[in-house]
């Protein structure tokens, strides 16, 4: 198996939650096949998978549920 790229640790099959983003908007997916580094922690996820995150936020599949998140702006917490 190739090592990580970007500290040369092992690499082992996860099923781990990834941000997807689109046109602005934010989407979660839960349990998605990658290979994550046992040293550092980068993910790396098949074309297969990225294609069938992308048809899904395409197609507008119902997600199984809805979250709110906060957003913050770096220069007004900074100032603060």
């Amino acid at each position: 198996m190739t090592p990580c790229s970007f500290c040369g640790g092992e690499l082992e099959e996860r099923l781990v939650q990834h941000d997807y983003r689109w046109e602005g908007k934010l989407f979660v997916f839960e349990e998605v096949p990658a290979l994550v580094c046992r040293q550092c922690g980068e993910k790396y996820l098949d074309a297969k998978v990225v294609k069938a995150m992308e048809k899904a936020v395409l197609e507008r599949l119902q997600p199984k549920r809805h979250l709110h998140v906060p957003v913050f702006s770096y220069s007004e917490v900074v100032a603060a």
